[in-house]
């Protein structure tokens, strides 16, 4: 939908909308995902608001909750538009029912837009500083406030009027107009006295503060929950990692992201290998032979991919191996080793000292042999019960590979989806799997298949096997959105060696795999999309 309005500013503005509903008295509420409930409220009328909810509603999932998109999106806002880069933490709760009223309204007077300031856990000096952060960008449409800005009677289109003469950044532009006496900012110079609710805040302690907190904005949350240490950017991330078969073959898939500064050229001559060992059989855990291969495809991503990384100038490359495996071996753990051909000594990333542990092979998932198919719908209900959610919905097929000898006593798998139209029905429900004897076996591996059917976006599994002796063995997070259409790229050739531990003259990287960070990436492109 079309709003006439700065994207940035509705996504800012949706995040203090949900942070609104923060009692610091009783420590509820606050940023949680609530707003989604709260959008037939007078105080949260508007399309900027059922648009954001779309903009929004395809990415929450396991390990991203909707209130973490909410507030990534706000730091997003703000770096896009120049403002500071507000340091991003996950880890908030989202709650699925409506929060309490609370967010101010431009009709309402001073000491009312006090008390509800207070309530959310700020002083009079923060209200201004967060009035001033939120409506440095964007404006007042029409449709929303007709009292405010009168409709154009000769068009069907909105009349939108900025906050400030540079509605795309985030500057102080909004004060400093309202400070010296040139602002046409509609919730200060309005004639209606009682909605100029911006002239009411800037002016109540006397024109004396305007300081971002925006960061504390974000991080209100409910008494009781923990948010993570800062997520930060690192310099090289190991991504999508996945053991499974591909046209018959066994095959282990992994990408290996570097970070690339934007004003540097690109070294063509850069050779980035993958090493692994063996699980299983005379080499097993590199016992006198390491195997290694190049990349089966190299992609450098775009450098919008992210406000913030393209304010700090770079934007990253990544390295994606598909190799053969031969299932009697296996792997046990890998790891990078990055030579520039410059002279200097090859980086090698091991994970801290002793790689990338893959962690089983005694359970895969196999997205190729998987596939999605619409049907009606004949089991979802809505959130809560009731009536059955009708039309179509996604029924997927998942197949599974089970090492043959550990003759599991069951194989299932706990499916989740909390992404979906109005976020009115989450699916959240477990699914055994049972062997499918038309899928010959191969390489040591039978299959299993079960089918789910699922009415949300973002569909997700951890995939289980139980042993008799109580084992479990657990794929987790596996995504859906690629299954049997996932794109077919040949493995590579593999080169044997000889097993050597790095040397003195390598430098050895630590980096860790973190869910979390690799989530947010994943979402932060396809936000970025949005604008």
């Amino acid at each position: 939908m079309d709003t006439n309005a700065s994207i940035a500013a509705e996504w800012l503005r949706f995040a203090f909308h949900d942070m609104a509903t923060h009692d610091a008295s009783n420590g509820s509420g606050g940023l949680d995902g609530s707003i989604v409930y709260e959008l037939d409220r007078p105080e949260n009328f508007g399309a900027g608001f059922t648009s954001t909810v779309s903009d929004f509603e395809v990415y929450p999932n396991k390990y991203i909750s909707r209130a973490d998109i909410i507030a990534l999106a706000a730091v997003f806002a703000v770096s896009t538009c120049g403002g500071p880069i507000i340091p991003y933490r996950g880890g908030r709760v989202d709650v699925w029912q409506a929060g309490p009223s609370g967010v101010p309204q431009p009709q309402e007077d001073l000491q009312t837009h006090i008390a509800m300031f207070t309530r959310q856990g700020f002083t009079t000096a923060e209200m201004i500083q967060l009035t001033a952060c939120g409506h440095t960008m964007g404006g007042v449409r029409s449709t929303d406030f007709p009292d405010l800005v009168p409709p154009n009677p000769s068009s069907p289109e909105p009349v939108f009027h900025n906050f400030d003469t540079t509605t795309q950044l985030f500057d102080n532009t909004v004060v400093a107009q309202y400070l010296d006496g040139t602002t046409l900012n509609p919730l200060v110079v309005d004639s209606n006295t009682t909605m100029t609710s911006d002239l009411r805040v800037f002016s109540s302690d006397g024109n004396v503060t305007m300081h971002s907190i925006l960061e504390r904005m974000v991080n209100t949350v409910a008494h009781g929950v923990t948010l993570t240490e800062e997520i930060q950017v690192i310099p090289a991330k190991v991504h999508d990692v996945q053991l499974t078969f591909e046209k018959s073959t066994f095959v282990f898939k992994a990408s290996f992201r570097l970070q690339q500064n934007m004003t540097a050229a690109v070294n063509k001559n850069c050779v980035v290998t993958m090493s692994w060992c063996d699980r299983y059989g005379s080499s097993q855990n590199c016992n006198g032979n390491t195997r290694s291969a190049s990349p089966a495809t190299t992609v450098q991503e775009q450098s919008n991919l992210s406000p913030i990384s393209q304010s700090q100038g770079f934007t990253f490359i990544n390295y994606n191996f598909i190799v053969p495996i031969d299932s009697n071996a296996s792997i046990s753990k890998f790891w990078f080793t990055v030579d520039e051909k410059d002279g200097s000594s090859p980086t090698t990333y091991k994970n801290g000292g002793d790689g990338y542990p893959v962690a089983q092979d005694q359970l895969l998932f196999v997205p190729t042999l998987s596939h999605n198919t619409l049907v009606q719908n004949s089991s979802l209900v809505a959130r809560g019960g009731g009536s059955p959610i009708t039309g179509l919905v996604n029924q997927y097929t998942i197949v599974t590979a089970v090492r043959d000898g550990s003759n599991p006593s069951r194989v299932y798998m706990d499916a989740l989806d909390v992404a979906n139209n109005g976020f009115n029905a989450s699916l959240n429900t477990t699914v055994d799997l049972k062997l499918n004897t038309s899928i010959t076996p191969t390489q040591g591996y039978s299959f299993y298949t079960g089918i789910i059917q699922d009415s949300g976006f973002q569909l997700t599994l951890d995939i289980h096997s139980l042993m008799s002796n109580g084992t479990i063995y657990t794929e987790d997070f596996k995504q859906t959105s690629q299954l049997d259409n996932t794109p077919y790229i040949a493995p590579t050739n593999v080169t044997s060696s000889k097993a050597s531990s790095p040397n003195s003259s390598m430098r050895l990287a630590d980096v860790r795999i973190t869910y979390l960070i690799g989530c947010v990436i994943l979402v932060v492109g396809a936000l970025m999309a949005t604008f």
